[in-house]
């Protein structure tokens, strides 16, 4: 997808996400929807951290 921020262009990188149909439905501001379910998956955090230059470890 191209976008544009403050006249400069570039390209997004998003990532699909799986839903899956939860046979629910709800309401919001009057109008029902289904919702689904979505998996979260653990990202891999490095082993050794930086805040304003400083290193630390988890």
């Amino acid at each position: 997808m191209q976008l544009s921020f403050l006249g400069n262009s570039y390209t997004a990188s998003t990532t699909a996400i799986e839903a899956i149909p939860s046979g629910e439905t709800a309401t919001f501001m009057g109008r029902p929807y289904a919702r689904k379910q979505v998996t979260v998956a653990q990202r891999q955090q490095p082993a050794e951290l930086t805040y304003r230059g400083v290193h630390y470890a988890r």
